[in-house]
């Protein structure tokens, strides 16, 4: 197994769009990467998040676009995600309450981790089970 970053990631979920902005020979290397190669391909928390947020501050997507990435990340026979019961959760908490993924994520890990709930100041998080809004 080997791990990868979100540029390559990126790459390898939106390739269309990447191929048209992006450097051609670092293109046609990732998918000769994946193409090619019989590794299996490690992707941890920290990489979903980072191409996350070039989806939606960058590329612009929306949260449908986003959940399609993620379930098809998820979904991949190649790719190995870390704690995938996690990211799942993530998902499925982003998809039912306001908040970025990131938010859903540190939730769901926190949670993970014995924690009864997040203080946040972020107001949208804060309406996840997972999260209480710090107030005075």
């Amino acid at each position: 197994m080997v791990g990868i970053d979100s540029n390559i990631l990126l790459r390898i979920l939106i390739a269309d769009v990447v191929a048209a902005q992006d450097a051609p020979d670092q293109f046609s290397l990732v998918r000769s990467l994946v193409a090619d190669s019989k590794e299996r391909f490690f992707v941890n928390h920290i990489v979903i998040v980072e191409t996350i947020w070039v989806l939606r501050q960058k590329l612009k997507h929306g949260n449908d676009a986003i959940r399609r990435q993620v379930q098809r990340l998820l979904k991949m026979s190649n790719v190995e995600v870390q704690d995938s019961a996690t990211v799942a959760a993530a998902l499925e908490s982003f998809e039912a309450y306001p908040g970025d993924f990131s938010d859903h994520m540190i939730g769901q890990i926190n949670r993970q981790n014995g924690c009864r709930t997040t203080y946040t100041f972020d107001r949208a998080a804060s309406k996840s089970p997972h999260f209480s809004e710090l107030k005075r």
